[in-house]
């Protein structure tokens, strides 16, 4: 049963889309240039979005022919100052003859960052070194990625092995998109995980081997949300407490969103939030049965030298969970400064973590508060402060320190964040 429903997701999605040829025609000359200019505007967006300097700038084209170069000029102005938008110079034919009027038409951008990237490099002094070397090959609208990857940064175990994905972002129009993954992961764990493990015995054991297969249909109503529904079907090689195969087949389910936009005066304000969904059914197959919600959500404000963000995330989860599935926390992106192991060295069910921080240019200070934690037992909450330095493309070197009252070891980190 489940090599069938694998089969015919796998027909369904490679079979969707194509990759198909397209001849790109050659340049005109603009005829449009012995034309008068009669008004300039903009559609699409508000002009109280646009500088003065930039609109002042527009309407010197007003009673002036019309320069192609000069207008492309002020459309890559105005793309800097909006951000995630396109921007289209389009002439039409004015009232009088050999007059122009000339529209910069504007258009939010399905911005790429709703796609999850694998960090290439990361490493901390709890967890060594994570890579991940998985190259992108894109041609009209595929999307094809696959690697190598150990990564010991998420999740309880080390990741180790290889990945493959397949988007089409267009299937017949850009608001509907389908994926394809698969995964094969070697996982190992510490021994922290092992020996709590022998002292819950309600939580499944490790396994030495995880094969993923996740196929998925995506819809952007808007360019600032997508929505995602598909299925993820996991085995698992067990290795403890018996050796067998077992299967953890989930519906999955995601809500994105993201919205970045400048002001007049400099601010910027990047917003996103997403929420995930889980839940392994009995009518997949699975020997696992449990339901797993995650929230996210980012702000951050920003000026030229200065940045303020806030995050924060919150989880639950009921059932019978599998060690991947499980919460955790105290990495090179939550609860910097401590080990997730010993936060939870099995993880928890439940999951709270927030975040503050300020940069300065290139400087940044921070402070994390979360825990994880297991239905019946008490919510302790974990703090941590830090300073470094971190980069436009994601970049970074940090100082994580534990607030506590004894063996206060600070944590090093450094890596990309995608």
């Amino acid at each position: 049963m489940t090599r069938n429903i694998i089969r015919i997701a796998l027909t369904l999605v490679l079979a969707v889309p194509g990759v198909a040829l397209a001849r790109v025609p050659q340049a005109e000359p603009n005829v449009n240039t012995r034309y008068e200019v009669d008004s300039v505007s903009i559609a699409g967006v508000s002009e109280s979005k646009v500088s003065h300097a930039l609109r002042d700038d527009m309407q010197k084209l007003v009673g002036n022919k019309y320069d192609p170069d000069a207008a492309e000029e002020l459309a890559k102005r105005l793309r800097k100052e909006l951000g995630d938008y396109t921007v289209t110079v389009k002439v039409k034919r004015g009232e009088q003859p050999d007059h122009v009027t000339v529209v910069f038409d504007v258009e939010r951008i399905r911005r790429s960052s709703f796609y999850f990237r694998p960090a290439p490099l990361l490493y901390t002094t709890n967890d060594g070194f994570s890579v991940a070397i998985v190259p992108t090959l894109e041609t009209h609208h595929n999307f094809v990625s696959g690697g190598y990857v150990t990564s010991a940064d998420e999740l309880l175990e080390r990741n180790m092995g290889w990945l493959v994905r397949y988007e089409h972002r267009k299937v017949g129009t850009d608001m509907v998109q389908v994926g394809l993954e698969y995964d094969y992961f070697h996982p190992s764990f510490q021994p922290e995980t092992e020996a709590a493990l022998a002292l819950a015995p309600w939580v499944p054991g490790v396994y030495r081997v995880r094969e993923v297969f996740s196929p998925s249909v995506s819809f952007l109503p808007i360019p600032d949300i997508k929505v995602t529904f598909g299925a993820s079907f996991q085995t698992l090689d067990m290795q403890y407490p018996a050796p067998d195969e077992q299967a953890a087949h989930a519906y999955t389910f995601g809500v994105q969103f993201r919205r970045q936009e400048g002001s007049r005066r400099g601010l910027r304000h990047k917003i996103g939030a997403d929420y995930s969904l889980r839940k392994a059914s009995p009518s997949l197959e699975s020997d696992f049965l449990y339901t797993r919600q995650l929230a996210t959500a980012d702000y951050t404000l920003s000026t030229r030298r200065h940045l303020f963000g806030f995050h924060f995330q919150g989880g639950h989860a009921s059932g019978q969970l599998p060690l991947y599935e499980r919460f955790s926390i105290g990495n090179a992106t939550t609860l910097r400064g401590w080990d997730k192991f010993e936060v939870a060295p099995i993880g928890g069910a439940n999951l709270v973590y927030g975040s503050l921080e300020y940069r300065y240019r290139l400087f940044q200070l921070f402070y994390d508060v979360g825990t994880v934690w297991d239905p019946g037992q008490p919510v302790d909450l974990k703090h941590s402060i830090g300073f470094g330095l971190a980069w436009n493309n994601g970049l970074f070197v940090s100082l994580g320190i534990p607030l506590r009252y004894h063996s206060v070891t600070p944590t090093f980190m450094f890596g990309f964040r995608m």
